[in-house]
């Protein structure tokens, strides 16, 4: 059985705090925040409410120690709060935002060649602009997979939820993906239909703007498939809740997809061997595949 203490040791460990640290918010001695850790004592009720609150858990959750039987069921589990929750997909969409960012920024480099007016000292000109744009989209990527990675625990280990905390993140996750939907479809209509706006625009505003229109639009429903579909993938994980080991090798791929769609686009653009964006929108079409996936497996596990 899990103790109280054991549960302090793992909520500390989690919230990255130490004894002393939570001795300080409580306004008790160190000494009697080591005692609670190794079970040689219980907080007060007022104690025992603040670290409820300072963690995010509930007090049945900190006083109730699991059974033998739901232990051996689910093997050792790492306990998610509502807190971890939040932090876990914050941290995500974050990330998403950075590879939708630096993956705009590659495609948005070629909107220099549609503003591109040859003559004197332009061609340098061209150069500077170009791979200021297109470098900086790489920067942006490199950044994001050499960012520390955090939450290593969700989606390796069995994940363990306070029953409320697991449902109030199960209807917010379905209200999400209504969210979601309308994003792939915005996305979507935008794909199909971006050959005929920029057409559109060329035709009543010249070629270069119509150039321009297509490029743009090739960034924004990027973006949006990047944005929705990293975000439910995040949460797929946690309302998955399975170690890794029983999903081996299903979704692994997406770990190297960026870096090696990265690698693509630089070789394209140093040998000329390929549209730099090209790699970008093959990426694009077996995410979407993937997204699809998910969500049928989303709406499988509700029913």
């Amino acid at each position: 059985m899990m103790t109280f203490g054991q549960k302090l040791k793992a909520l500390l460990k989690e919230k990255d705090m130490t004894q002393e640290n939570l001795a300080e918010l409580l306004d008790v001695s160190r000494q009697a925040v080591g005692k609670w850790a190794n079970d040689k004592g219980i907080p007060e009720v007022d104690k025992l409410v603040q670290i409820s609150n300072i963690f995010g858990v509930s007090l049945d959750y900190l006083l109730r120690e699991e059974q033998e039987e739901e232990r051996e069921r689910t093997g050792t589990g790492f306990y998610v709060s509502r807190e971890m929750i939040e932090g876990f997909l914050s941290y995500r969409q974050e990330s998403a935002k950075r590879i939708a960012a630096g993956t705009a920024l590659i495609i948005l480099s070629e909107l220099v060649d549609c503003f591109f007016l040859p003559g004197k000292n332009s061609m340098l000109l061209y150069n500077v602009l170009y791979n200021a744009v297109f470098l900086s989209g790489i920067a942006v990527l490199i950044w994001n997979g050499l960012k520390p990675r955090k939450y290593r625990e969700i989606g390796s280990r069995q994940l363990l939820f306070d029953e409320g905390v697991i449902r109030e993140f199960r209807e917010q996750s379905e209200r999400n993906r209504k969210k979601y939907a309308l994003m792939f479809i915005a996305g979507a209509a935008l794909m199909l239909l971006g050959p005929e706006i920029a057409e559109f625009v060329a035709g009543r505003f010249g070629r270069w703007m119509g150039n321009a229109a297509d490029q743009i639009l090739l960034a924004a429903w990027s973006g949006l498939f990047i944005l929705a579909g990293m975000s439910l993938y995040a949460e797929n994980l946690l309302l998955r809740g399975t170690p890794k080991k029983d999903r081996k090798g299903k979704y692994a791929w997406l770990y190297g997809a960026v870096p090696v769609t990265a690698l693509l686009v630089l070789i394209g653009y140093v040998t000329n061997a390929w549209r730099p964006a090209m790699p970008v929108l093959i990426l694009f079409c077996v995410l979407l595949v993937t997204v699809c996936k998910l969500i049928v497996e989303g709406r499988e596990r509700k029913e």
